[in-house]
Parts: structure tokens; C-alpha cells; sequence
């Protein structure tokens, strides 16, 4: 048994960018397989297996760390076989990569085309990837070329999604009965903290940004997901779901006639009115996710570059409560210029807003973005900042130099649970000092995140845990 590629990543659930690249390759007669060193006894002996021409790395920029530890491990092992590293981190940081890492190319744009002609060029003796648009390369001395940006890939309808690639050699996944799906590529905002801002300039000229597949497409690839696997509930996981109102009208139609499960999905505070939420409600919407970031207004329009008012964040929590949605809301804690009175100013905001379930996290400001320059000029993070500096989870380090940065960590670890119950917030407000309760705060941490993965997607505890299990390395 051998393949043209290996998909091999670090964290055990079904990755968007392998998926539509596995379907793309497929389509085109190239045999692709996927790795997960978690749910491997012995990686190497399985690549050793499955004997491929080329090792592909999927990775978060948060995963610098594991890339460096995992490439040099694969170099020793397979001299010969090249390795090429994809994915966001790769678009923002391809002469890093390259210069840190046992890496010899990197998809430095989307991957469809550019994997193709990868593949293709090995077949040749002597590859020359000096012409290769959406690569950038190591050549035989060490050095490093960053060639051309790809074209950005259309979402036609040639290609059907299939996660076959994961559920046949794990079959353990496919019995989570939450699935995801996206509908999209891109986001029409520019928040400062998100990645789309800075790929949003990457591209520019590069074709259209913001894609959706058709509706006709979409519903082909739920319905015949929906056929093969037990999936009680859907997860769709764009960006942000409800940006093209015309086109959700007609899915959410089809979508309650020929699917009918219920499902979770993003969304933004001021793009949510009556008849959106109302057609949300009627095609089995269990739950809306949308991100108020921080209570902090100032905080969340002049720093984080999210105008969206307090007023609109309150209103699209109200209506999601009316029409019986339930509302995941991300926060940030340990902002640049956030005091103890800003972070309770988030917990305050979800409670006004009647969020169910909050997500809060650690800002971590990517290297070479614009508010990573910000924190820099103001000395949150020091002068030299960079990849190496990045912590592997955001949900329990931060990198940023402010006041109180112990108390407000405390505050995002008690968040969940303060903003579901708001007695527990009165009850601990005070508590959020004294450090010697640190560890104490971490398990209520833990504990909420099992809680809050449970109830939004309404699954029982016991997936809830198994899941997290998987997931365990970023908590």
C-alpha cells in the first residue's frame, strides 16, 4: 500500500483544508492518505507503511513548536521523501518555516493547484520548483525562495467533500455525532486580531476573497455525509455563516426539507435581525456562536478593529433568546490595555446579552500583523517578538506584559461558569487575586470547557470527555 501524499497533523479531528485538498487530488487520480500522531502508536512505522512521495504538514501558527520536532523527526527517518508544510501559518510565515524547520517546501497560498503541480513536478528526475507559483523553497545550498502567490480557488461545484479519508483509517471519529461543515472561504471584515485581515492583503489581486459554494453543491455533500455516518447535529464552521443573506435563505430552506438536523452555526452581532434569526429558528438552529471579544468598547473598535456596539451585542443575544437559540459567545482576556475593570466588563456584557455558553481565551497577537506591531511600539510584548515566542494554547498562556495580568487570567478561567450563573460571578469577583487559588481556578477552567462543549452541541457528557481527550495537549 502506498500514496502520492500523506496529510499528517498533530491534534485528532478532521482538518477543512485536507478535506477539500484530499477530494481535489482525488479527483484528479492522486492517491491521498492522512496521519494523526495522537491516535498513532508509532507514526513512523506507519509512514514507513504507507511508503509516500511526499509528507504534508497541516499546521496552526501555535504549532511552530511541534513543525520544528516533528519535521526533523520525519527528515531523520525519510532522508529522501520531501516535506511540505500548509495551512494558514504557512501563507503568513512561509521564510520562517523554511530557515527553522527540516522543511523543504511550503505552500505559501491555497493548495489545490499548487499540491497538483507538487506532485506532478516529482515525477521528473530532477524537480525544478524555481517557476512554481504559491511555493516557497529550500534549493540544494540552504537557501530560501519565496516564489509568486497563487491565484486564489474558486468554490466550484467539480468537487464534493468526503471525509472518507479520516473515518476509514479512524473509524473512532466517525461516531462523533457532531460533524462540521463549511459553506465558505473568507470574511468580509478586517477585525486585527483575526487572520482574514492580513490574508485579505496577501491575495489582493488574486481573485475573490470571499467564496460560497453553491447551495446545490452544499446540500449534496450534508446529504451524502448524513447518509454514511450517525450525525446527530451539524456544526457549520465558516467564518462567519450568515454574511450572504439571499444564499441563506434558499439553504436554510433546503436545508430543513431534506436534512433537518439540528445545528449550530456562526454568525456577527450586527448582521443578525428578526427574520434572520427567525429563519434560523425554523430550519432547526440549536445554537448561533458569535464573538463580542470584550466588554471593553474602546478596547473592542480602536484595538481588535471590531466596531460592533455594545448595544447590537446585547440586541442579537435578545432575539437569538426569543427565538429559542441558544447563544456561544468567544471573549478575549489579557488584552492590550484591558485592567481588571475592562475584564469584568466582558463577563457583564455576555450576562446583559444572555449568553448560554462563552468561550474565552488568551489574546495572542501573531507576529508580523498589525496589532502584534502595536503591542511591540507599547511594550505588551518584548521588541524581538516572534514564532518562537508563541505559546502551544491560548487558552491558558499569555504572552502580553500588563497590570493585574494574574487577576484577569483568573477572570477568563472563571468566565464560563460567571456568565452561565451570574451569582458565581458575585460570589468570586473578589476571589480573582488571591493566587494561591490559581490551580484551584484551572480545574473550574477545565471543568467549564467539558460543560460548555456539551451543552452547545447537546451531546452527552461521556462524548463531551472523549472528545477533550483527544484535544488534551491544548488545554
Amino acid at each position: 500500500m502506498s500514496a502520492d501524499i500523506i496529510f499528517f497533523q498533530q491534534y485528532a479531528v478532521p482538518y477543512f483544508g485536507v478535506l477539500s485538498l484530499a477530494a481535489y487530488l482525488k479527483n484528479r487520480g492522486i492517491k491521498a492518505d492522512v496521519l494523526i500522531e495522537s491516535l498513532e502508536e508509532d507514526f513512523i512505522s506507519s509512514l514507513r507503511k504507507l511508503n509516500p512521495k511526499l509528507i504534508g504538514l497541516s499546521v496552526l501558527s501555535p504549532e511552530h513548536k511541534w513543525l520544528i520536532d516533528k519535521s526533523s523527526f520525519i527528515r531523520k527517518a525519510f532522508p529522501e521523501v520531501p516535506i511540505i508544510v500548509g495551512g494558514t501559518h504557512a501563507m503568513f510565515y512561509p521564510e520562517e518555516i523554511l530557515s527553522e524547520t527540516s522543511v523543504d517546501l511550503v505552500c505559501h497560498s491555497e493548495g489545490e493547484d499548487v499540491l497538483f503541480n507538487v506532485i506532478r513536478e516529482l515525477e521528473r528526475s530532477n524537480p525544478d520548483w524555481s517557476s512554481m507559483e504559491g511555493l516557497a523553497y529550500k534549493d540544494a545550498g540552504g537557501t530560501v525562495h519565496i516564489n509568486e502567490r497563487a491565484r486564489l480557488v474558486p468554490l466550484n461545484d467539480e468537487i464534493i467533500e468526503d471525509r472518507a479519508i479520516y473515518f476509514e483509517r479512524y473509524p473512532q471519529l466517525a461516531y462523533d455525532t457532531v460533524h462540521r461543515f463549511f459553506s465558505s472561504r473568507g470574511c468580509p471584515y478586517k477585525c486585527a486580531f483575526c487572520y482574514n485581515a492580513k490574508i485579505h492583503d496577501i491575495f489582493r489581486g488574486k481573485g475573490n476573497y470571499i467564496r460560497q459554494k453553491t447551495v446545490n453543491n452544499f446540500m449534496e455533500e450534508i446529504v451524502s455525509q448524513c447518509a454514511r455516518y450517525p450525525i446527530t447535529s451539524i456544526f457549520f464552521y465558516d467564518d462567519l455563516f450568515t454574511f450572504n443573506k439571499k444564499w441563506l435563505k434558499e439553504f436554510l430552506q433546503r436545508y430543513k426539507e431534506k436534512v433537518g438536523i439540528p445545528f449550530m452555526c456562526t454568525t456577527r452581532a450586527n448582521l443578525l435581525n428578526e427574520e434572520t434569526v427567525n429563519m434560523l429558528a425554523n430550519a432547526g438552529c440549536r445554537t448561533a456562536s458569535y464573538g463580542i471579544e470584550t466588554g471593553d468598547y474602546k478596547i473592542r473598535k480602536d484595538i481588535l478593529k471590531k466596531n460592533v456596539t455594545d448595544e447590537e451585542i446585547v440586541r442579537c443575544g435578545q432575539l437569538l433568546k426569543k427565538y429559542g437559540i441558544k447563544s456561544q459567545t468567544t471573549n478575549m482576556f489579557c488584552l492590550p490595555e484591558e485592567t481588571l475593570e475592562a475584564a469584568y466588563k466582558t463577563i457583564e456584557l455576555n450576562i446583559r446579552a444572555c449568553t448560554d455558553y462563552a468561550f474565552s481565551a488568551l489574546f495572542l497577537p501573531f507576529p508580523k500583523t498589525e496589532i502584534a506591531e502595536y503591542c511591540i511600539q507599547r511594550g505588551f510584548v518584548k521588541h524581538d517578538y516572534s514564532l518562537k515566542d508563541i505559546p502551544y494554547s491560548f487558552l491558558t498562556a499569555s504572552v502580553l506584559k500588563i497590570p493585574d495580568k494574574d487577576g484577569i487570567r483568573n477572570i477568563h478561567r472563571l468566565a464560563y461558569f460567571s456568565i452561565k450563573w451570574p451569582w458565581f460571578y458575585r460570589l468570586t469577583k473578589k476571589l480573582v487575586r488571591l493566587h494561591y487559588l490559581d490551580f484551584f481556578f484551572h480545574l473550574i477552567f477545565v471543568v467549564s470547557n467539558l460543560f460548555r462543549h456539551k451543552e452547545e452541541r447537546g451531546i452527552s457528557l461521556w462524548h463531551a470527555i472523549r472528545y477533550a481527550w483527544r484535544l488534551r495537549s491544548s488545554l
